[in-house]
């Protein structure tokens, strides 16, 4: 986002040492860390500073050098990710894989979401057959229509 650089630090950086010297940079407004996730949160002024130039001074303040594990994100991309309703497709569509991904990292890889959705919301419906429940299901029957709509017409993941 323009104007915010987030990072990770390595474990054996000073993370509130290197916050203080970022803090200290120009065109920086702040520089927040978090301990628990080992994250650097640098709010800059984009007019006067630039995020290469930031992660320069981190790499330099942290005594690390620079991973270029991502590479930058193209013009032509970025202005796709900010079309009307893209930011949260993109927001939606992480959160949900990382909650997959919890999924399958705590069944080991034998089931992730589109498993255990499906699974759970039938065993409700059985259950409120058996209960002698079976009223229209207004929530689960919309539920399922909004998981296919995003499923089915969301737009494609970018190509990596």
């Amino acid at each position: 986002m323009r104007g915010r650089l987030r990072v990770r630090v390595p474990p054996d950086v000073d993370l509130p040492g290197l916050a203080h010297a970022m803090s200290s940079e120009p065109g920086v407004l702040s520089a927040t860390c978090s301990p628990r996730t080992r994250g650097l949160l640098v709010v800059y002024k984009p007019e006067t500073q630039c995020a290469a130039a930031l992660k320069d001074a981190i790499a330099r303040h942290g005594g690390v050098e620079l991973s270029h594990a991502a590479p930058p994100v193209s013009p032509s991309l970025e202005s796709t990710r900010h079309a009307r309703g893209s930011l949260l497709h993109a927001a939606v569509r992480d959160g949900v894989s990382e909650l997959d991904q919890r999924v399958q990292r705590a069944t080991r890889g034998l089931m992730g979401l589109s498993g255990l959705l499906p699974l759970a919301l039938s065993t409700w419906a059985v259950g409120q057959i058996v209960r002698g429940r079976a009223n229209p299901l207004a929530w689960s029957s919309a539920l399922w229509y909004a998981h296919s709509l995003f499923r089915d017409y969301g737009p494609p993941a970018p190509r990596e």
